[in-house]
C-alpha cells in the first residue's frame, strides 16, 4: 500500500518525537536518530523544491503559451506584409508558405458514355 508524502512525514515525526522523549532509556539509538533526523530535514528540503519547480513549470508553460500565440500572429502579419509587398500572384510566395493565387483549370465536362440496349 503506498502512502503519501504526509502520511510518511506525520509517521516520520511522530517517530522522532518518541525517541526524543525516550532518549534516556534508548542511549545506543541517538546515532541512528541523529542520522534519521537529517534524512527527514533533507526530505522536507526535497518536497520544498519540488514544489517550487511544480509552480515555475506551471509558470513556464503558459508563457510558452502565450508567446506561441503572439508568435502566430506575428507570422500572420508578416506573411500579409510579404504578400502585400511582392503581390498576390507571385510564384515565390510559396517560399513563405503562402499559396498564390493562379487561374483556376476548369475540368470539362465528358459526357457519359451512351447506353446500349442489347
Amino acid at each position: 500500500m503506498a502512502l503519501s508524502y504526509a502520511e510518511v512525514m506525520q509517521d516520520w515525526e511522530a517517530l522522532l518525537a518518541a525517541l526524543l522523549e525516550n532518549a534516556a532509556n534508548l542511549p545506543d539509538v541517538e546515532r541512528s536518530r541523529t542520522a534519521f533526523e537529517d534524512h527527514v530535514a533533507k526530505t522536507k528540503e526535497l518536497k520544498v523544491r519540488q514544489d517550487s519547480q511544480t509552480a515555475a513549470r506551471q509558470e513556464t508553460t503558459q508563457a510558452l503559451t502565450q508567446r506561441m500565440k503572439d508568435g502566430v500572429e506575428l507570422a500572420i502579419r508578416l506573411r500579409s506584409m510579404v504578400k502585400g509587398n511582392l503581390g498576390p500572384k507571385n510564384e515565390r510566395l510559396v517560399q513563405f508558405g503562402i499559396a498564390p493565387l493562379r487561374k483556376r483549370i476548369r475540368k470539362t465536362a465528358t459526357p457519359p458514355p451512351p447506353v446500349t440496349k442489347t
